[in-house]
C-alpha cells in the first residue's frame, strides 16, 4: 500500500473537478488511486480484473469475481426504451458504466438487441406513480446529506449532476430514461437484492428511497393508460392495531386513482384504504400473489382471502396462491397505517408470467380492462408487444453472447447458464482481444482508457493471488467497495478537497469530528468483531449528530473485515479489576459517575433514546455492544492519545481520579465500574438525564416525599435516608411497595411545569415488594391470601409519626388492630432495611397473619434468613412459615398477641 498512500496525497490536488462525463468505465478506487505517473499499474489492474468482471469469462482461480446485477425482475425496473439503447451502446447511454458493448461492430446488432429486449421484457413491466413535489424536496435533502453524494457526486435542484463533479464519482447515467418512480424506489430500498455484490450498498428506508426516487426523476411525464392501472378506493381515518371491518367504517373520501396508491391519503398516520378493481386471468391455473406492507394489509379475490399480512409491523412480505379460472376476477386490497413508515406493494406471478407488480394489470371497472390507451402525441418508446419467437432468440443469446457469464436470470426457476467459452486469463494477449483500442466485432468493447489498458496488461503479466494477509486484505476491500470515499486508514483515503463539503452535521460546534466519518485506524481494537460484522452487513446510524450514515454492504461481501481488523489492531490488555464492593454497589457507582452529579457524561451523550442536554453524542447504552473493554479503558484515561483532536474530555487527568472517595479512588477501578454499569441488564437512566435536575439528598435526617411514584401508586410516600437506602410506602394499599439504594428521587418532574406524571426512584437496586395488603385474617393455615386492595378489606391509614431526624413510623388499622410500622436502615455500610412492627388490640384476632414475601421459590439460607428471587428476608420475634399457595411460595408470619401487643421485625437484604 506504499504507492497507494503516496498517490493519495497527489489526488488531493488532482481529483477535484472534471468537465464532461468520462467515456471509459469508472471504477472509483482505480480513478482515485491508480491513474497518473506514480500509479502502480499491476495493483490497479488487479482491481479492474474484478470490477470489470474480466474473470467471469476468463478463468482465473487467483482473482475474485464480482456478481453483476441480477436481472430476474429487470422488466419491473427498467424501461423498454432504456434496455434497447443501453444494450446497443452502454457508454453512450451511461458514460462511465462498467458494462461493455457486446455487439459493437456487429452488423446484426439491432436484431440481437431487440431479441434480448423481448426476452428481458418477460420479467415484468414498470409500474407508474404520480409526481409528489413534497417528496422531491425531502429527496433532495436525503440525497445530499445521507451519503449518496459521497459516491455519486452532488446534484442540483432538479436532480441533475452538479457542475462541480469529482473525477471518481460513480455515474448514474440517464435515470429518467431508465426508471419509473416505483422501479427506482424499490431498487434504492433494497439494492442488494438486485446488486448482491455490495458495490451499491443498502442505505435508505423505504420512505426515504421513494423520496430520493421522486427527486432524481422529477420532471418525467407520467403516461398511464386510461382505465388500466387504476383502482377504485375508499379512504378512512382512525387508530387501529389491526385491519378494521371497513364495511362498518365511514370513508372520508372515495374515488378512482392509480392502482394501490397510498399517496391519496390525506393524513400522515392512522389511516386505511380499501382498493377495489378487476383482474383478467388470461389462462386458468395457479397464480401467486404477494403483499409487502408497513403496516397491515389483506388481499382478497372474488371475496376469498388469499394473502393476510395484518398487524402493526415494519415492511414485511407475505404471499398466497389461488386457482383462477380463465376470465375476469374481482380484486380487493385492504390496508391500514398506524404510524412511522408507510408502504404497500402488490405483486403476482403465474401461468408463464414472472413476478411483477399487479397494478398495471388491474382496472377500476371491468370495462376498463379492455379500454385502449388514448393515442399518444408521439410514439411510445416503451410500448412493446412481446413476440414469442424473439423471446426464444433472446434467451439463447443471453447464454451465448456472454450475458449469463456476468448476470443471473432464471427461467422456470433455473438460472440460464453461459455457453461462452473464453481462454484462461493467463493466456490473454496484453494488446489484443478486449484490451485492444478497437476490439474486433464479437468481443466486448469496454472503451477502456489508456491507463486502464496498461494496468490490466500489467496485472495479467504478473498474476497475483487475492490478498489474504490482514493488512493487504483490508486495503483491497476498502479500495474495492469505495470505503475510502468516507473513511481513511493508514493515511489513505477519506474525503478529498472537493468531497469534504458534502459531509454535514447537525451540531457545527462539534467540528469535523461530528461531520466527517471517523478514520478506521485502530478500529479492530475499538469495536467488537460481532458488532463490526453487524454494521458491515446491515449498516447503522449510531452517530445522531452526523447526517452521513454507515451503509450495509452485505455480510457475504465484507464480513471478513471484522476478523482482519481484529487481527492487526491491538491495544495492551487492561488487567482485570477486583472490586471490594458487591456488584450492585459497583453498578450504582458507575451510574453515579455517568450522571449529572459527577462526570456528566449525559451532558453530551444520549442514553437509551433519552436526549442529552447539549450535543447528542453516541448512545451510551450501545457502548457495551460496540466497544472492547481494553479500548474503553484506554480512551477514558486519555482520549487524545486514541483520537487526536477529539472534543471528548478526560475525567481522569494524568490517570488520577477527581473522586478520591468513590470506591477505592483509583481511575481504573472507577472506569471499570462505569463499564460494569453500561453492560448491566437494562441499565437505569442516569440521574439528571433529559430535563432540569432537582435531586433530593438526605444529609442529617430522612426526607419524606409525597407524590406519584412509579411502582408505588398515586398516594405514595417516599422516604430517603442518609444511609443511601430509600423506600416508597403505598398509602392506598398500606404496604411497603419499593426499596432501593443510592440516590433518593429527582423532584424536577413534580416541582416544575404542571408537575404531572409518575417519577421513579433515582437510585439503583430497585426491589419491588408483593402487591396487596400485607396483613390478613386466615380462617385456616392453608387458606388463600385474600385478593383485592387493603382499603376494600377494611384497612384505614392513620398517618405517620416521625423521629427527631424525620424517620417515619407508618400507622394503620384493621379490624380493631392498630399497626405501627417503623422502617429504618440497619447501618451506613451496605445497610439492610429493618421494619419494626408493633400491633396493639384490645381483642386479638385469631388467624391474623403477615405475608412477608412471595416468590417463585423460597428456601432457608441459614441464620434465620430466607432466600427468594434474588434477595433475602429474615423475621425476628416470630416464627415464619413457608407455604405454597396459588402456584407461588409465601412466607407467612402468624401473629401472636401477649397483653394486647404483638412485636416482630422484618429485615430485608438485597
Amino acid at each position: 500500500m506504499t504507492s497507494l498512500r503516496r498517490y493519495a496525497l497527489a489526488l488531493t490536488a488532482t481529483a477535484l473537478v472534471v468537465g464532461p462525463a468520462a467515456a471509459h468505465p469508472i471504477v472509483p478506487g482505480f480513478e482515485r488511486f491508480h491513474t497518473g505517473p506514480d500509479a502502480n499499474p499491476a495493483v490497479g489492474g488487479q482491481l479492474l480484473l474484478g470490477e470489470l468482471n474480466c474473470v467471469s469469462c476468463h478463468a482465473a482461480e487467483w482473482q475474485a469475481k464480482k456478481q453483476a446485477p441480477v436481472l430476474d425482475a429487470i422488466g419491473t425496473r427498467a424501461r423498454v426504451s432504456h434496455l434497447r439503447k443501453f444494450i446497443a451502446d452502454p457508454q453512450a447511454v451511461k458514460p462511465g458504466t462498467t458494462m461493455p458493448a457486446l455487439f459493437a461492430g456487429d452488423p446484426d446488432r439491432d436484431a440481437k438487441v431487440e431479441a434480448l429486449v423481448h426476452f428481458l421484457a418477460t420479467t415484468g413491466s414498470p409500474a407508474q406513480s404520480r409526481p409528489d413535489l413534497k417528496a422531491v424536496v425531502r429527496g433532495k435533502d436525503t440525497y445530499a446529506r445521507f451519503g449518496c453524494a459521497a459516491c455519486h457526486g452532488p446534484r442540483d435542484l432538479f436532480g441533475e449532476p452538479a457542475k462541480n463533479q469529482f473525477g471518481f464519482a460513480v455515474p448514474l447515467g440517464d435515470l429518467k430514461g431508465k426508471y419509473t418512480v416505483p422501479g427506482l424506489s424499490a431498487f434504492l430500498a433494497n439494492p442488494l437484492q438486485t446488486r448482491p455484490s455490495g458495490r451499491m450498498p443498502h442505505l435508505l428506508k423505504p420512505g426515504e428511497a421513494l423520496d430520493v426516487a421522486q427527486y432524481l426523476l422529477q420532471g418525467v411525464k407520467v403516461s398511464m393508460p386510461r382505465g388500466k392501472g387504476t383502482t377504485a378506493y375508499a379512504y378512512y381515518e382512525g387508530g387501529w392495531d389491526r385491519l378494521p371491518d371497513l364495511t362498518k367504517e365511514k370513508p372520508k373520501a372515495r374515488g378512482t386513482g392509480p392502482a394501490f396508491e397510498l399517496g391519496l391519503a390525506k393524513a400522515k398516520d392512522d389511516f386505511a384504504f380499501r382498493f377495489d378493481g378487476f383482474f383478467r386471468a388470461e389462462s386458468a391455473g395457479e397464480y401467486k400473489f404477494y403483499l409487502s406492507s408497513d403496516d397491515g394489509s389483506r388481499l382478497s379475490i372474488d371475496g376469498r382471502k388469499v394473502v393476510d399480512n395484518d398487524g402493526i409491523h415494519a415492511t414485511e412480505t407475505k404471499s398466497g396462491t389461488v386457482e383462477l379460472t380463465k376470465g375476469v376476477h374481482r380484486i380487493a386490497v385492504e390496508y391500514f397505517q398506524g404510524n412511522g413508515e408507510t408502504s404497500l406493494e402488490v405483486e403476482f406471478e403465474g401461468r408463464g408470467l414472472g413476478r411483477q407488480p399487479l397494478g398495471p394489470h388491474v382496472a377500476a371497472t371491468e370495462a376498463d380492462l379492455d379500454r385502449q390507451a388514448e393515442p399518444a402525441a408521439k410514439k411510445d418508446e416503451d410500448a412493446l408487444t412481446v413476440r414469442p419467437e424473439l423471446v426464444e432468440k433472446g434467451k439463447a443469446l443471453f447464454a451465448s453472447a456472454g450475458c449469463a457469464s456476468c448476470h443471473q436470470i432464471s427461467v422456470d426457476k433455473k438460472p440460464i447458464a453461459s455457453t461462452t467459452k473464453a481462454g484462461e486469463l493467463r493466456a490473454v494477449k496484453p494488446a489484443g482481444g478486449c484490451l485492444a483500442e478497437s476490439p474486433a466485432a464479437g468481443l466486448p468493447k469496454y472503451d477502456l482508457s489508456g491507463d486502464q489498458r496498461k494496468a490490466l496488461a500489467a496485472a495479467i503479466a504478473k498474476p497475483q493471488a487475492a490478498p489474504t494477509e490482514p493488512a493487504a486484505l483490508i486495503a483491497r476491500t476498502m479500495l474495492t467497495f469505495n470505503c475510502y470515499a468516507c473513511h481513511s486508514r493508514d493515511k489513505v483515503g477519506g474525503p478529498t478537497e472537493s468531497t469534504n463539503p458534502l459531509f454535514v452535521t447537525t451540531t457545527r460546534e462539534m467540528g469535523d469530528e461530528a461531520r466527517v466519518p471517523p478514520p478506521l485506524d485502530g478500529v479492530g481494537a475499538k469495536l467488537n468483531s460481532e458488532y463490526v460484522r453487524q454494521i458491515l452487513d446491515k449498516g447503522t446510524h449510531d452517530r445522531p449528530y452526523m447526517h452521513t450514515r454507515m451503509p450495509g454492504f452485505g455480510a457475504a461481501n465484507v464480513a471478513h473485515l471484522a476478523e482482519a481488523f481484529g487481527a492487526i489492531d491491538k491495544l495492551p490488555a487492561v488487567a482485570p479489576v477486583k472490586f471490594a464492593e458487591p456488584e450492585p454497589k459497583v453498578v450504582s457507582a458507575g451510574r453515579f459517575m455517568v450522571g449529572a452529579q459527577a462526570f456528566g457524561c449525559i451532558k453530551c451523550h444520549t442514553f437509551a433514546g433519552n436526549k442529552a442536554e447539549g450535543v447528542q453524542g453516541i448512545d451510551m447504552t450501545l457502548m457495551g455492544k460496540r466497544l472492547k473493554r481494553d479500548w474503553f479503558h484506554t480512551y477514558c484515561v486519555d482520549p487524545q492519545k486514541i483520537r487526536p483532536g477529539t472534543r471528548m474530555p478526560t475525567a481522569w487527568p494524568s490517570g488520577q481520579s477527581v473522586l478520591p472517595n468513590l470506591l477505592d479512588g483509583q481511575a481504573h477501578t472507577q472506569i471499570e465500574a462505569i463499564w460494569t454499569y453500561l453492560n448491566s441488564k437494562n441499565p437505569q437512566v442516569p440521574a439528571g438525564m433529559g430535563r432540569q435536575f432537582l435531586p433530593l439528598v438526605p444529609v442529617d435526617g430522612a426526607i419524606i416525599y409525597r407524590n406519584f411514584i412509579q411502582g408505588a401508586g398515586t398516594r405514595a410516600i417516599g422516604v430517603g435516608y442518609p444511609e443511601k437506602l430509600n423506600l416508597a410506602f403505598d398509602a392506598n394499599d398500606l404496604r411497603l411497595a419499593l426499596v432501593w439504594k443510592g440516590g433518593f428521587i429527582d423532584a424536577a418532574r413534580h416541582w416544575t411545569d404542571r408537575g404531572a406524571g409518575f417519577e421513579g426512584p433515582l437510585g439503583d437496586d430497585v426491589l419491588a415488594l408483593p402487591a396487596g395488603a400485607a396483613f390478613a385474617v386466615l380462617p385456616k393455615p392453608d387458606a388463600p391470601w385474600p385478593a383485592g386492595n387493603a382499603r376494600a378489606a377494611g384497612f384505614k391509614f392513620l398517618g405517620y409519626t416521625t423521629t427527631k431526624d424525620d424517620r417515619p413510623t407508618f400507622r394503620y388499622a384493621f379490624n380493631g388492630v392498630t399497626i405501627e410500622d417503623f422502617p429504618n436502615p440497619s447501618s451506613r455500610d451496605n445497610p439492610t432495611l429493618r421494619r419494626a412492627f408493633v400491633l396493639t388490640s384490645d381483642k386479638p384476632l385469631d388467624g391474623l397473619s403477615f405475608r412477608a414475601v412471595t416468590g417463585s421459590k423460597i428456601e432457608a439460607a441459614g441464620d434465620g434468613w430466607f432466600k427468594v428471587d434474588g434477595y433475602k428476608v429474615r423475621i425476628e420475634g416470630a416464627e415464619p412459615v413457608v407455604r405454597q399457595s396459588a402456584g407461588k411460595s409465601e412466607l407467612i408470619v402468624p401473629i401472636r398477641f401477649a397483653d394486647g401487643k404483638a412485636k416482630f421485625v422484618q429485615e430485608i437484604a438485597w
